[in-house]
């Protein structure tokens, strides 16, 4: 009996559906617009930390040691430095690496090339190139380079702060963000609002049927279950649209922003795959819940069931 009731009730609400084919797909294609919305704020949350993780792994300090620093002073500066808690890493470049670094670089310019081969030495020193565990600790490793016992044997240290860099992309982020959401809250209302409407339609055009089922003793969830089923499955269409829609966007932007950002880790695939169920599963279930209690209000308002 359960079965041949809930089997109806689908029925009913197929039919309900395609009677208002052009009022339902209005509110799919609403629905639709809302989750990519959403699903834009997830994309603009993992391009933006990316985008912070890649410019903070390029952030290092480079000492430069004056020429004449032999290298065991530099062994024991290095030593010095990596006891700080604040290092990460410390790479060593000899002053012969610091010199084919330097020739491969101006491999062009013939001044500089013939400069060197006249050169009956090499005029390079060694380098100590620092990263830091946290941006934070760089001024507690640059405050240790001002040292004199350090300071002395340093001809110069290069320290490029990408701190601005870094908040101005977590700036855009942030408005980016409030854009979508206002966006994507405006969309929810006007799906809400649609759901209401479709579900009064509904109603209209289901009204003698209605009246027959209540004269016959039909229960008030029997009157109802069309309906919401009908808002549930417009909101599942909306979620395997917005699947559709969503993976070639994912991957075009990916192409693009590994090439943009050269080295970076765009991976917006991996990470929609990684997380599909928690992404989409909540999004379902959520769309689910708004449409049902979209459509009990809607139902209660306008019917005495």
């Amino acid at each position: 009996m359960f079965i041949h009731t809930f089997g109806r009730g689908i029925f009913f609400a197929f039919q309900s559906f395609w009677r208002n084919i052009w009022l339902s797909l209005a509110t799919v294609f609403i629905v639709f617009l809302a989750l990519v919305s959403v699903n834009f704020l997830i994309m603009i949350n993992v391009i933006t930390d990316s985008a912070v993780n890649a410019v903070k792994d390029r952030i290092d300090v480079s000492v430069y040691f004056k020429p004449e620093v032999t290298e065991s002073k530099i062994a024991e500066v290095k030593a010095d430095l990596q006891a700080l808690p604040q290092v990460k890493e410390i790479v060593y470049k000899s002053p012969e690496d610091n010199l084919a670094s330097f020739s491969e670089r101006h491999i062009n310019d013939q001044k500089i090339q013939e400069t060197l081969k006249e050169m009956s030495g090499n005029p390079m020193g060694a380098t100590l190139v620092i990263k830091a565990k946290n941006l934070n600790d760089y001024p507690r490793i640059l405050s240790s380079l001002d040292d004199p016992a350090i300071s002395s044997l340093i001809e110069e240290k290069n320290f490029d702060n990408n701190q601005l860099v870094i908040d101005r992309i977590n700036q855009i982020g942030v408005n980016i963000k409030k854009v979508m959401l206002i966006i994507s809250l405006i969309f929810i209302i006007i799906a809400i609002l649609i759901v209401f409407n479709t579900v009064r339609v509904a109603i209209f055009t289901h009204e003698n049927e209605i009246a027959i089922m209540k004269l016959v003793g039909a229960g008030n969830w029997f009157i109802r279950f069309p309906f919401v089923f009908e808002t549930i499955l417009a909101g599942l269409l909306a979620v395997v649209a917005v699947l559709i829609f969503l993976y070639p966007v994912l991957s075009f932007a990916q192409s693009y922003l590994t090439s943009f950002f050269a080295g970076a880790d765009f991976n917006l695939v991996g990470y929609f795959n990684g997380n599909f169920l928690l992404i989409f599963g909540t999004e379902a279930l959520a769309i689910v819940i708004l449409n049902t209690f979209s459509a009990l209000v809607a139902i209660s308002k306008y019917l005495n069931v």
